[in-house]
């Protein structure tokens, strides 16, 4: 299926992107020359730097530029050969597909993506079902490691399985393929990390200079071992595992409660579909009101620069939601977000340069 320009500026990743690109007759030396789109490939490689990722707003700038700069933002990433900056790109752009591809009215467009990485999407012919399916294969790949896999509700336990097919609705599908995509983006500059250009423009080494040196000034944010550690759902404090299991369960949680789970699981990494997914059985349930709560605690809305900070321990205790404040682990953390950290004996605080962690959990 031949797709447009303007989704393959959405959608660069594509191998029909390539062959767009090749249909210009550009090489090197000719993207050196275009202000507009050296501009926009360090434009997507600096957004990969931010903490807290952004919805992308519709590629509003010609479709030739959209998928150009995409290659050589790749290109950059290979040049400066740095794999935290390498995953983080990849989580952005990822991230980027996701939205893009929950909006996606042709779902044709979206089919041809998942062939595209092998997948034999099945549209489910019940009576006005929307749900897809794929292979069994392709879900536990994509739900067995990496991020998805310590999250409950991509377990394969529950879900339903037809003729070797798992069905999903659209946002999972969507999901799903942002995990591809960035797995694929990663392999990819990992790949032409191998085969470094020689003889590069001028321009183009000074794009590359420009972007390391503000990475290697970042770098010690990225290495820091501090809260931003993840944790698998396996080293959540007690408070945190039982309020997952009340809320998917249906029980009622309250405001206290329901702000101490949602700004733990944000901090930890879990996606907001997921998290939403956590609530979709609590009686009082709207999914889009839902969504726009844990959206602003999010820090996507309003001028908050990352999520809020999850209650100290000694609130928790003042509401009746700390469950074991005699536990080992408990009884030596302030914050439910540093018990993973202590359960595996990891210094929460480098005294030496970062007590900024310490006002981050103050009062």
């Amino acid at each position: 299926m031949p797709i447009p320009a303007a989704a393959l500026a959405k959608y660069p990743f594509l191998s029909q992107a390539k062959k767009y690109i090749v249909q210009l007759e550009l090489d090197i030396k000719d993207m050196a020359t275009i202000t507009t789109v050296r501009d926009l490939a360090k434009h997507r490689v600096f957004s990969s730097f931010d903490l807290i990722p952004k919805n992308p707003k519709e590629a509003n700038r010609d479709y030739e530029t959209e998928i150009i700069s995409y290659t050589l933002a790749l290109l950059y990433l290979s040049e400066i050969d740095e794999d935290k900056l390498t995953q983080r790109f990849a989580s952005s752009e990822a991230n980027k597909v996701n939205v893009y591809l929950k909006k996606e009215k042709n779902k044709e467009i979206i089919f041809e993506i998942a062939k595209e990485f092998g997948w034999t999407p099945i549209q489910v012919n019940d009576y006005n079902s929307t749900s897809i399916s794929i292979h069994f294969t392709t879900y536990l790949k994509m739900t067995s490691r990496g991020r998805l896999s310590h999250i409950t509700t991509w377990q394969l336990v529950g879900r339903s399985i037809e003729k070797g097919q798992v069905q999903v609705n659209p946002k999972e599908l969507s999901r799903l393929l942002q995990e591809e995509v960035h797995n694929h983006l990663t392999k990819s500059i990992k790949e032409n990390t191998k085969q470094k250009i020689l003889n590069l423009p001028l321009e183009l080494k000074q794009d590359i200079d420009e972007l390391n040196k503000e990475y290697q000034k970042r770098k010690s944010q990225f290495d820091k071992i501090d809260i931003k550690v993840k944790a698998n759902e396996s080293e959540y404090p007690p408070c945190i595992s039982s309020l997952i299991k009340r809320a998917t369960n249906g029980q009622h949680l309250s405001h206290v409660e329901r702000f101490t789970l949602v700004t733990y699981l944000l901090h930890q990494g879990v996606e907001i579909d997921s998290i939403i997914n956590v609530f979709s059985k609590v009686s009082d349930f709207k999914e889009e009101k839902t969504r726009y709560q844990i959206e602003n605690l999010a820090g996507q809305r309003g001028g908050i620069i990352k999520p809020y900070v999850t209650y100290n321990c000694a609130t928790l205790q003042t509401h009746n939601v700390c469950l074991n404040p005699n536990d080992p682990i408990c009884n030596s953390i302030r914050n439910p977000l540093t018990y993973h950290l202590k359960k595996k004996n990891i210094s929460v605080i480098n005294r030496s340069k970062n007590n900024q962690i310490k006002k981050y959990f103050r009062k």
